[in-house]
């Protein structure tokens, strides 16, 4: 592939992760406004916060491809040690929706987040790029991700109970 075509790829990934964290941030807000749960208003505008970041330093790759052409190297990410080949929820989401009652006004917020989660870290892991700060960003990111919806799992398991993995 030609260079130009290289930075066009990358330009649509990085604007397509953009999209995500902006659909994340803004869920997130509006359902810290909206739930019931202290817990979960803590934790959704942590998300929110959290999103916004990934935005920011998202926002600056695409400027910097946008300009030069080239991946941003100005960011100090922490080296994370994640394996990107693994799935983020091995069952899949009809496994949380089986566990969905009547009981679950704010569920609907966690089942959101808990996708938003997914798709994002399935995005970033799944990124297929050659450069070693975009690599580095990708995974940083994808690890960023799967802590979310660790916490997110950890709200659910509370509110309803642990998923088991193992029929």
């Amino acid at each position: 592939m030609k260079m130009m075509e290289d930075t066009s790829l990358a330009i649509e990934l990085v604007k397509r992760a953009m999209d995500i964290e902006t659909e994340g941030r803004k869920f997130y807000l509006e359902a810290a406004q909206s739930t019931l749960d202290t817990k979960g208003k803590e934790i959704f505008k942590t998300l929110a916060n959290d999103e916004g970041k990934h935005y920011s330093l998202l926002k600056n790759q695409y400027d910097t491809l946008k300009e030069k052409g080239v991946w941003s190297r100005t960011h100090e990410l922490p080296k994370v040690d994640i394996d990107l080949t693994k799935p983020l929820f091995p069952k899949g989401i009809d496994a949380l929706k089986q566990k969905v009652t009547e009981k679950s006004n704010d569920m609907d917020a966690l089942m959101f987040g808990l996708d938003i989660e997914m798709k994002s870290y399935d995005l970033y892991s799944q990124a297929n790029v050659e450069d070693p700060a975009a690599r580095r960003l990708f995974a940083y990111l994808a690890d960023q991700e799967m802590g979310h919806f660790n916490l997110l799992m950890q709200r659910f398991d509370g509110l309803f109970g642990p998923i088991t993995w193992y029929d």
